[in-house]
C-alpha cells in the first residue's frame, strides 16, 4: 500500500489510543485480582491501586509502530530503521517489566540498555557526523576495520559511543521525575508532541517520517492511559512506561537527528538527575499529604521538593506546575531551532 502520510499518521494514533483504552479496564481489574497493588503515597489515606499497568501503553505503541510497514511504499520507507527501532524500544519495555517484578539493582539499569541498543548502533553506523547549532559540523568518523571472516566494518563514535549513551541515559531520565497521579504519562505526551514539531520543522525525510510515526504511536496510547492514571489514579505505568517513554524519546533524536534540541527539551530531567546525585540516588519525590496538600521540609534534592517547598501545592497543582516547566523547555527547543 501507499497511503498519505497523513492518513497513515492518523490510523496509527487511534490503533494505539483505541487498543490501549480497552486494554486498560481488562489489566485493572487482573491485576487487583492478582493482588498486584501499591499504595498511593501522595493521599491521606492508605489508597492501594494497581501497578504494572504500563504493559498496556506497551501493547497499544508496539502494535500501532508496526503498521505503517503496510501502509506505506517501501520505496520511500526504509523499514529496517523502524524495526531495529522497534527491537531497542522493546527491550528497554522488557527491562522495565523485569525492574518493576524483580526490582533489580541500580548497575543492571545502565548495563542492560547498551545491549538494547545494538539494533539502533548497527543500523546506525552510516552516520559519520553530526552538526550542532554554534558549533557546527564533528566528524565522527573513526574510518574502517577489515576482520577475517566478516569483511569491512565501519567505525565512528556516533553508533560506538554516542547512542548507547543515549540509550542509556534516556531510558532512566524519565524515571527520575516520577511518583506522581499523571505525571510520567502527560509529561511523555509533551515531550513527545514537541518533537514531532521539531522533526517537522527540520523537514521531512524518510527518517524523520519513521521517527513521527514512533511518536504518535506512544501518544495514543499515553492518552488512553492518562484518563485511568489522572489523580486520582487507578492503575499505575511502572517502569515499563517510564523506560519505553526514555528509550523512544532516544531513538527518535538519532534517528531524525535533532539530539541538540532532543537535549533541550529533557532540561526538567537533566536538572533532575544533578539533584539527585547530590544525593547520591537515595532521595524520593514524595512529600507529606496534609489535608490535601502537600509539604516538604529536607533539603532539596529534587524539583518536587522544590514546587512543594514553595507553594504547598495539591498533588494535581504539582503535577501542572511541572508540565508547564516542561512546555517551557519544549518552547526554548523550537525557538533555539528556527532562530
Amino acid at each position: 500500500m501507499n497511503i498519505p502520510f497523513l492518513t497513515a499518521t492518523i490510523i496509527v494514533f487511534l490503533t494505539s489510543l483505541i487498543l490501549t483504552y480497552f486494554a486498560i479496564p481488562f489489566i485493572i481489574r487482573k491485576l487487583r485480582e492478582k493482588k498486584f497493588i501499591s499504595r498511593d503515597m501522595n493521599k491521606e489515606k492508605e489508597i492501594l491501586v494497581a501497578k504494572f499497568g504500563g504493559a498496556t501503553v506497551f501493547l497499544g505503541f508496539i502494535i500501532a509502530i508496526l503498521l505503517p510497514l503496510q501502509l506505506t511504499d517501501m520505496n520511500i520507507f526504509d523499514e529496517k530503521i523502524l524495526i531495529a527501532a522497534a527491537l531497542t524500544t522493546s527491550l528497554i519495555a522488557f527491562l522495565g517489566f523485569v525492574d518493576d517484578v524483580l526490582d533489580i539493582p541500580d548497575i543492571y539499569r545502565v548495563i542492560l540498555p547498551l545491549f538494547a541498543a545494538i539494533p539502533l548502533m548497527l543500523i546506525m553506523t552510516h552516520i559519520n557526523s553530526i552538526e550542532i547549532p554554534f558549533l557546527g559540523i564533528i566528524n565522527l568518523n573513526l574510518g574502517t576495520l577489515l576482520l577475517p571472516y566478516i569483511g569491512t566494518i565501519t567505525l565512528n563514535l556516533y553508533a560506538i559511543i554516542l547512542i548507547p549513551i543515549g540509550i542509556v541515559a534516556c531510558s532512566n531520565l524519565i524515571n527520575l521525575l516520577a511518583g506522581f497521579n499523571g505525571l510520567e504519562t502527560g509529561t511523555g505526551i509533551i515531550i513527545s508532541i514537541f518533537l514531532v514539531i521539531l522533526l517537522y520543522l527540520s523537514g521531512l525525510n524518510s527518517s524523520r517520517v519513521i521517527a513521527i510515526y514512533i511518536l504518535v504511536g506512544l501518544i495514543g496510547a499515553l492518552i488512553s492511559f492518562l484518563i485511568f492514571n489522572w489523580c486520582p489514579a487507578k492503575v499505575f505505568p511502572g517502569n515499563i512506561v517510564t523506560y519505553l517513554i526514555g528509550s523512544i524519546i532516544a531513538v527518535v533524536v538519532i534517528i531524525g537527528g535533532i539530539e541538540f534540541y532532543g537535549a533541550i527539551l529533557l532540561t526538567p530531567q537533566i536538572i533532575e538527575f544533578l539533584l539527585k546525585a547530590l544525593s547520591k540516588f537515595k532521595a524520593e519525590n514524595f512529600g507529606t499529604c496534609k489535608e490535601g496538600k502537600l509539604y516538604y521540609t529536607g533539603k532539596i534534592y529534587s524539583l518536587t521538593h522544590l514546587i512543594m517547598k514553595k507553594f504547598k501545592p495539591t498533588e494535581i497543582q504539582l503535577v501542572l506546575y511541572l508540565f508547564a516547566i516542561q512546555i517551557m523547555f519544549g518552547l526554548i527547543s523550537i525557538f533555539t531551532l528556527i532562530i
